[in-house]
Order: C-alpha cells, then sequence, then structure tokens
C-alpha cells in the first residue's frame, strides 16, 4: 500500500475519498437516494434550476452500493495508477476530474431532470478514453496483445454500458469523449 500511494498518490487520494464517501452514505441512510443527493448526487433538476455546480464534481465520490463502489475503485486502482504512472500527477488529475466533469455535464444536458446519478464511472471512461488513444499514437509503448486488449476492454466496456439497465449512458460517453478529446492537448 505505501509503495502504491508513493507511485500514484492521486489515485490513492481519489479512492481514500471514495471510501470515506461510501462508509459516510453506507452509515447515513445504506445507499438511499436522499442519502446520496444530500451527500452530493448528480440531480439535473438541482443543477440547471437551482445552481448547485458542486454535483458536477461530487458525484465522482459516490455510489450507489458497495459492489458500485468496489467495482469503481478495482478499475481505478489498476487504470488510474497505470495512466498516473504515464502521465504524471498534474496531467493524470486534469484528465480525471475534466473527464469526470464533462460526463457530468452530458448528463445533465441529456439525462431525465429527476434522474440521480453517482459514480467515478465517467472519469474512469475518461481515463480508458486515453488509454484508447495511446493504443494509436503511441502503438509503439504497446506489444500487439496489448493494444488489443485495451481495445477490447473500451468496446466491452461500451457494450456493457448500453445493455445493462442503470447505467448512465449519458454519463460513460460523456466520460469517454472527453478523455479522448482532452487526451490529445495534454500529451
Amino acid at each position: 500500500l505505501k509503495v502504491y500511494f508513493k507511485n500514484h498518490p492521486i489515485t490513492s487520494l481519489i479512492l481514500l475519498a471514495n471510501l470515506i464517501m461510501a462508509i459516510i452514505v453506507l452509515i447515513d441512510g445504506n445507499f438511499s437516494i436522499e442519502s446520496l443527493v444530500k451527500y452530493g448526487a448528480l440531480n439535473p433538476i438541482l443543477v440547471t434550476q437551482f445552481n448547485e455546480y458542486h454535483r458536477l464534481v461530487t458525484v465522482m465520490f459516490l455510489h450507489g452500493s458497495i459492489i458500485h463502489f468496489l467495482m469503481n475503485s478495482i478499475a481505478l486502482y489498476y487504470l488510474g495508477g497505470q495512466m498516473e504512472s504515464i502521465l504524471g500527477p498534474k496531467k493524470y488529475i486534469l484528465l480525471y476530474f475534466v473527464s469526470g466533469i464533462g460526463s457530468s455535464i452530458l448528463v445533465v444536458l441529456l439525462g431525465a431532470e429527476t434522474q440521480v446519478t453517482v459514480g467515478a464511472s465517467g472519469a474512469i471512461f475518461g481515463i480508458l478514453g486515453g488509454m484508447l488513444i495511446l493504443t494509436y499514437t503511441r502503438s509503439r509503448w504497446f506489444n500487439e496483445r496489448a493494444i488489443r486488449s485495451i481495445r477490447q476492454m473500451v468496446l466491452i466496456n461500451l457494450v456493457i454500458t448500453f445493455l445493462i439497465p442503470n447505467i448512465s449512458v449519458a454519463g460513460h460517453i460523456g466520460g469517454l469523449a472527453t478523455g479522448i478529446i482532452l487526451f490529445y492537448f495534454i500529451t
């Protein structure tokens, strides 16, 4: 853990913040909608009509269940750690948060007004977008198998996004698109 934190300080801090918020939401309301909204879940109407713009960011630290938290944490641990090593902390934090905000904005623009959305998935999809771009712009960094694996991982996650109910399609697509676009400017 100490070595991971030393090599991936930003990812470690994001994981810790997500863990703290998962514990708070679990204790306060067992991941109820009310508890999630109380702590900053994204609800488009609260952003557009009540100017609660902080929700565009706070949504990234909340999850709808222990399973949701664990799945995003595992993805962030591996993908985020790897991307932080590639980009360095400053560019990585920019990619993570701008992708997450891009995800949130698309949810506000395209989502149902009263739909409550939570999760780090938009930011994680931004990391995936960056990884995808690397397979084209820095293909010499990877062997053929790694390139195929990264591209398949992106494709599988997109398919899952459209097939499984209660996944924020706008959030995932918004994060992926933002990550892809932003990656051109920071690398």
